[in-house]
């Protein structure tokens, strides 16, 4: 255990802790995600994984509301971030940061996970085991373009965490990979675990290889998984979900406060131009 990065998370779950008993007295719900969710399931120990700050979900109709909260709290906008909140820390710690989220990437209706995909926990809601895998899987090929070894070693643990041996964790991961159409973002952490030591069932591995069309969409996934690109970074999320590259181009305007300062047409006249950019001095 490193004694360093215990303390930081034990920061970070306390002040999520605060966040989420404001936040349910103003009538808000929150789910912890990645780090802060795995950590307060037992999946990791504090000082085991490492979380530089604690991601929550929220509704998109609660956001403002939960943006309030925060500010009552004494947190502010973290400058040059679109959804981080920051708050000072007292004895000269590092401040603390919660990242909020409206949306995951590879679900086009949050409303569905707070339907049916989050369970109550003693922290308060947060993801089934299932989708807590999915999550870890495809957050860093979707966001990021890269499968990471921490990734790999979320999901080694949350799918050997499973009860029962992990039959009913396994369905539930290939009926969600279905309706999702996740098989083609999922095949690189599941390749990879089963070639492991724990390895990963045989009836799960044939529900969840890719079929038909969606091989290509894994070749492409496969090929981030194995070296980061920055020209994928951008182009697996709209594959996933094409209706993603609307979103990129225009942007909502408080993305576009937060990010640029403003929302003028001018400034979403260049946002085009300025992922062009980023995308080229990156490759």
């Amino acid at each position: 255990m490193d004694k360093a990065v215990a303390a930081r998370e034990i920061l970070l779950l306390g002040a999520l802790r605060e966040v989420r008993g404001a936040a349910a007295a103003a009538g808000v719900e929150l789910a912890a995600l990645k780090g802060a969710a795995l950590l307060e399931r037992g999946v990791y120990q504090p000082g085991e994984r490492g979380m530089t700050d604690a991601d929550v979900l929220v509704r998109p109709r609660d956001l403002e509301l939960f943006e309030k909260v925060l500010k009552n709290l004494g947190w502010e906008p973290m400058p040059d971030s679109a959804d981080a909140w920051v708050k000072p820390s007292g004895n000269e710690a590092p401040p603390a940061i919660i990242d909020i989220h409206t949306g995951l990437w590879h679900i086009r209706n949050t409303e569905e996970l707070f339907g049916w995909g989050l369970e109550p926990g003693p922290e308060g809601l947060r993801l089934g085991l299932a989708d807590l895998f999915i999550h870890a899987a495809v957050h860093p090929l979707l966001h990021h373009g890269e499968l990471t070894p921490r990734a790999l070693e979320d999901c080694a643990r949350l799918a050997a965490a499973a009860p029962g041996g992990g039959e009913q964790f396994w369905a539930v991961v290939g009926r969600k990979a279905e309706v999702y159409g996740l098989r083609p973002a999922l095949w690189p952490a599941v390749k990879r675990l089963s070639a492991g030591p724990a390895g990963v069932p045989g009836e799960a591995l044939k529900a969840l290889e890719p079929r038909g069309p969606e091989k290509i969409k894994a070749a492409l996934f496969e090929k981030a998984a194995q070296k980061h690109s920055a020209a994928l970074e951008y182009l697996l999320p709209v594959l996933n979900r094409p209706s993603l590259l609307v979103r990129y181009a225009v942007p909502e305007k408080r993305f576009m406060r937060r990010r640029y300062g403003a929302a003028t047409l001018a400034l979403y006249l260049l946002r085009p131009l300025r992922l062009a950019w980023s995308i080229l001095r990156r490759i």
